[in-house]
């Protein structure tokens, strides 16, 4: 079952099905729950910011739920919560400008780089200190540590480009 059927309002239903599963599918992929993605559709397709007792009412999740995935989410980067002075309740929208959404696909694509390129080094160290036969492994580290390299490399001139500029060079 589609996770968007949990959603109470169904005005416009069918045509945000479609955002709101993607988001889903994304979620999935980056190891995250189906609510995390469901929220993130809601917030992203939603005409104005959400308080987080709306997403509550509209998802039919339980608040600790909502705040707990909105949190992760504005960890992200992918939404922004707005403080409002004397008002206590918490309101979000989605990020949208593509310069910070840049920035932190970019972030995460590093971090995972980094994450690699750490533990090729670890094994490349304790390789010295084997003396079996290690010479495909040895041969295979460091290739992989080469496509490291080439990707933070393309990072690092992604970060230089203007938008404008790194998005042509993608088409």
């Amino acid at each position: 079952m589609d996770n968007i059927n949990y959603i109470k309002d169904s005005s416009n239903q069918d045509i945000r099905r479609h955002f709101a599963n993607a988001c889903i599918q994304w979620a999935r992929i980056r190891g995250y729950s189906d609510s995390t993605g469901l929220l993130r559709g809601l917030v992203t397709l939603a005409k104005e910011p959400m308080s987080l007792d709306e997403l509550v009412q509209e998802t039919g999740y339980s608040k600790s739920t909502v705040s707990s995935n909105m949190n992760l989410l504005e960890n992200l980067g992918l939404v922004k919560r707005i403080v409002i002075p004397g008002d206590k309740r918490h309101i979000y929208e989605t990020i949208t400008n593509p310069e910070i959404i840049m920035a932190n696909m970019l972030d995460t694509i590093e971090k995972e780089i980094r994450l690699f390129s750490d533990a090729l080094d670890r094994t490349e160290n304790e390789l010295v200190t084997r003396v079996e036969e290690t010479g495909y492994l040895r041969e295979r580290v460091a290739a992989l540590k080469h496509l490291c390299e080439q990707g933070k490399n393309r990072i690092d001139i992604l970060r230089k480009k203007p938008l404008n500029e790194a998005y042509e060079s993608c088409e």
